[in-house]
């Protein structure tokens, strides 16, 4: 008689990395806006917030790379 493995491994988190992927986002923005919104040039205000949009992209990116990495290894473990 085999006995099998039946533990499940828990399924990694979700609500705590997206708030801090939030968090991250809104800091990196606020930085980057803070930085660059006294602009007088109307191009240099542009590349602020295309630059600070990109970073949020990143940041966001970044995470989301990171949550399907726990999901992976947790499919790893448990097959």
């Amino acid at each position: 008689m085999s006995q099998s493995d039946t533990t499940e491994v828990p399924p990694p988190d979700f609500l705590v990395p997206a708030v801090r992927t939030a968090l991250e986002m809104i800091l990196v923005a606020a930085v980057i806006l803070y930085v660059g919104l006294p602009a007088t040039n109307t191009v240099y205000l542009g590349l602020v917030v295309v630059l600070a949009i990109i970073a949020m992209v990143t940041v966001l990116f970044w995470s989301l790379n990171r949550q399907m990495e726990a999901w992976i290894a947790r499919a790893r473990r448990t097959a």
